[in-house]
């Protein structure tokens, strides 16, 4: 990936993370793109080459040396570079501006082609007493282009260089340069062990860098030191190269920070949890209670339609349906084409007016947060966190849409047209059991007193009366099963169109956002895995 699209991504990935990130990596990261934003509008084409170390490593002895004259003071004192030195062989006023250099030579032998673009600086020790000289150093250590460390043979392991400067530069190959000072001091045998001890060193900490032995004294390495600054500014490409490392070692931060906040640097699965969160919603709202009730107040308006008409008053009257459980009054779509009309209770109740109890808002709250949990177990910490608080701030409000939901679907349901059929044939069934019982009892009045009624009509009669009780039994067995079964039904399906409406209204209000959240996750880590690949 190239820079100007790495710093894209880089931005891109301070948005979408905003305080969310860890606040020194959000620093760090931001830092990177003003820089990037600075050093692009001072031009590429000039390399800042700074010569960094330890108190008494010869950073300014060996800078003589690579110029071919002295330009910085060299003292028995410590420290001796007090404030940071510029030298160019053209003027650099912007670039020095930028570093924040205030001493500056300018020398003719560095304005030949090959080294005309070089400016270099050489840094107070990064070990100083005091305390402006380091600061100074971290500053221009984070703007110039090229780093060349300067360590004494002595103190070539120092903690202070390693551990605060080098182990933090893993991706700096192309930047850095490690210079041995100071070897005339050392036997051939020492010499070796030093650059193979601290070869192990640098690649313990991730580091991958030349290492070259010098003596700014006997000029031993100096050639390849002016070698290697004569081809990084031919190359004119430092500046972009040290961008492209300053932009994959923020994501390699940006990635510590999510590994450590317990997140996954990768594209997430989908949300799993749905149907485990709707019953948990459909359980927290009384749904079983209320679908167990529509059930039961459909068996007594059931009754009072269907059985005998001498029974229909028994086993109470029907009482309104609950569709929450605490006593809502029941509304019976008795449809026919398109027509509704209340059927058990004079009163037509308003679902929308239905509000969840405070149990069951907390009944509510928690099944969120369960369904929160187990959905964002892949995110860091304060990403789940800013998600289950806002899905605590919605319980109040998702309970009562189910509660809404569930007096809904629990108070309208279509009165069957056998009913109308059991009606007319329990109706046709009493009136032969009365027309018969009448026939009878006519014929035992009549022949109290002398008279005998025909034969034909006392037989009719007798089969009225046995046809109607019989069929009434029948008619009346055969509506107490369909009640049953009916019954059972409504209860099947008040339990589906409710949970169906309770997904919906977790898909719409509840996941909709949180997907939202999610695949801001998702732009953020794909974002932060591109830094690893950016280069110049």
């Amino acid at each position: 990936m190239d820079l100007p699209t790495g710093l894209k991504n880089l931005e891109q990935a301070l948005d979408l993370g905003g305080d969310y990130l860890d606040e020194s990596v959000r620093s760090q990261a931001r830092d990177v793109l003003d820089r990037a934003r600075q050093r692009g509008l001072l031009g590429t084409d000039r390399t800042v080459v700074a010569l960094a170390g330890a108190t008494g490593s010869g950073k300014s002895s060996l800078l003589n040396a690579i110029v071919g004259q002295e330009v910085a003071g060299v003292a028995a004192t410590r420290p001796a570079t007090r404030a940071p030195l510029g030298v160019s062989g053209r003027h650099a006023s912007d670039v020095l501006d930028w570093l924040g250099v205030r001493e500056r030579k300018v020398l003719l032998q560095l304005a030949p082609d090959t080294t005309a673009n070089l400016v270099l600086v050489d840094l107070p020790d990064i070990d100083s007493t005091a305390d402006t000289h380091r600061a100074q150093a971290e500053r221009i250590i984070a703007r110039a282009d090229v780093v060349i460390w300067v360590l004494d043979p002595q103190k070539y392991a120092d903690a202070v260089v390693h551990e605060d400067f080098l182990a933090a530069m893993g991706e700096y190959h192309s930047s850095l340069l490690i210079v041995i000072n100071q070897v005339d001091r050392l036997g051939t045998a020492d010499e070796q062990a030093i650059v193979a001890d601290l070869g192990r060193i640098l690649a313990a900490e991730g580091v991958n860098a030349d290492i070259v032995v010098a003596s700014a004294l006997t000029g031993r390495g100096i050639d390849e030191i002016r070698g290697a600054l004569v081809e990084i500014a031919a190359g004119k490409s430092a500046a972009a190269e040290k961008l492209a490392a300053d932009v994959r070692t923020a994501g390699a931060a940006l990635t510590e920070d999510l590994i450590d906040q317990g997140g996954y640097p990768r594209d997430l699965t989908d949300i799993a949890g749905v149907d485990e969160l709707v019953t948990g919603l459909a359980r927290a709202g009384g749904l079983s209670s209320a679908a167990r009730e529509a059930a039961g107040h459909y068996r007594r308006v059931a009754r009072r339609a269907t059985a005998w008409p001498l029974l229909r008053g028994w086993g109470g009257q029907a009482r309104p349906v609950s569709g929450n459980g605490r006593g809502a009054d029941a509304v019976l779509s008795s449809t026919a084409g398109t027509t509704s009309h209340p059927v058990a209770s004079s009163h037509v109740a308003d679902s929308s007016d239905a509000v969840a109890s405070s149990g069951t808002v907390e009944k509510t709250r928690v099944a969120l947060a369960e369904f929160t949990v187990q959905a964002t177990r892949f995110l860091p910490r304060s990403w789940r966190g800013a998600v289950r608080d806002e899905n605590s701030r919605q319980a109040a409000r998702l309970a009562d849409s189910v509660a809404r939901i569930i007096a809904r679907e629990s108070q309208t349901w279509r009165r069957p047209r056998w009913w109308g059929l059991a009606t007319a044939l329990q109706w046709l069934a009493f009136a032969a059991l009365v027309l018969g019982a009448l026939g009878l009892a006519a014929g035992i009045i009549t022949g109290a007193g002398g008279v005998t009624l025909p034969l034909g009509l006392r037989r009719a009669s007798l089969i009225c009366l046995v046809a109607g009780a019989g069929c009434g039994v029948v008619v009346s067995m055969i509506a107490r099963a369909a009640r049953t079964r009916g019954a059972q039904r409504l209860e099947r399906q008040v339990t589906t169109r409710a949970r169906a409406a309770i997904e919906t209204e977790v898909r719409e209000n509840v996941l909709a956002p949180f997907r939202a959240e999610m695949e801001r996750y998702r732009d953020f880590a794909r974002a932060v895995a591109s830094l690893m690949r950016v280069s110049a």
